[in-house]
């Protein structure tokens, strides 16, 4: 194959989020501007670039294996398992985590273009007749950004997993057999803690894949949701929780539907004295550290009702420390002031 002449888009654009497609970027900095920044100390922080109008023609791996040569050869290692190409039919991009400075990674494409012009990087690696995208892609996100969003991009990085949230890819025959199971869990862990997110179809990862949910597959997910958790006990409410079907946009031209499912239990409201919630099949789950505990022993549910009732003693505790020491502040101001005369004049 005889190398084609093409140039490189050289600019980082702003986080791309309505379109994968042929949106142009931002101008470049130029070189003496890149050069005012480079006396600033910064230190590395987390990115994840996005590589658009790679070769289809290529393979998953040697996508990988050229774009990770690419990477080096422009001083940025990158990790094999941090580089995720997606490749269609037509199409093919990839998503490449690195943990770099801001200056670098603003240099990143003119260092790019002048690698591509001394011939140190395979022009093959774009498109026939495209020219290579270069940006930085989203993320990752706050849990409070997932929970707004009404769509969201396959492939799109979403951060990881937290005590709040919970990734499942959710393949095969997943709601049919294991969607069932994980809601007992992960909503009874989520009520017993400070509430949180299960996301299906979305990557242990981060990366968002999204599943085929059809219209009918989206009326049994919301029985099946409403029929376990009207078992709970004490009993949930509708205000507790919330289950959305938030769409993916996919450069598959297939007309097949993806949606991430998102079930959130809001954070509950304080009680009068603790509570643990149990499953409609009498399960009790805790969530701790990003993992699932449980079901709990007769000894592990005491051990939880008693760390609670600590809490709640030492918040009681500085509660009364707090208004003491009000009181004793007041009465000092009492006594700076002295007793207060009273003089009554008779005309």
């Amino acid at each position: 194959m005889t190398p084609m002449k093409r140039s490189v888009q050289t600019q980082v654009s702003e986080p791309f989020t309505e379109s994968w497609g042929e949106e142009s970027l931002p101008e470049l900095p130029t070189e003496q501007s890149l050069t005012e920044y480079s006396d600033l100390e910064e230190a590395p922080s987390a990115h994840t670039l996005y590589v658009g109008h790679l070769n289809p023609q290529f393979s998953v791996p040697v996508l990988a294996c050229l774009l990770r040569d690419t990477l080096e050869r422009l001083e940025m290692p990158v990790a094999r398992e941090h580089i995720e190409v997606v490749r269609r039919p037509r199409k093919a991009y990839a998503l490449v985590q690195v943990t770099v400075r801001r200056d670098t990674l603003a240099s990143l494409p003119w260092r790019l273009q002048t690698a591509l012009e001394e011939h140190l990087i395979l022009k093959e690696l774009a498109a026939r007749g495209k020219e290579l995208l270069l940006s930085e892609a989203q993320g990752p996100f706050s849990h409070r950004e997932i929970m707004g969003k009404d769509q969201l991009f396959q492939g799109a990085f979403l951060g990881s997993e937290t005590r709040n949230m919970e990734f499942k890819r959710g393949s095969g025959e997943y709601l049919s057999l294991a969607f069932k199971h994980h809601v007992r869990r992960y909503v009874c862990a989520f009520l017993n803690s400070e509430g949180g997110s299960l996301l299906v179809g979305v990557e242990d990862s981060g990366l968002v894949r999204g599943i085929r949910c059809s219209h009918r597959d989206e009326d049994r997910a919301r029985l099946l949701v409403d029929s376990i958790l009207q078992g709970f006990k004490p009993q949930v409410f509708p205000d507790a929780y919330t289950l959305t079907f938030v769409p993916v946009i996919s450069t598959s031209e297939t007309n097949v539907p993806l949606k991430v499912i998102r079930l959130t239990v809001h954070t509950p409201k304080a009680q009068s004295q603790p509570q643990l919630y149990q499953t409609d099949q009498g399960e009790v789950f805790l969530r701790r550290d990003g993992s699932i505990q449980g079901p709990l022993s007769a000894s592990a549910i005491q051990e939880w009702c008693r760390q609670r009732w600590l809490v709640e003693l030492g918040k009681l505790e500085e509660r009364v420390k707090v208004l003491t020491m009000e009181k004793e502040q007041l009465q000092q101001q009492l006594q700076q002031h002295g007793p207060m005369s009273c003089t009554c004049c008779v005309l």
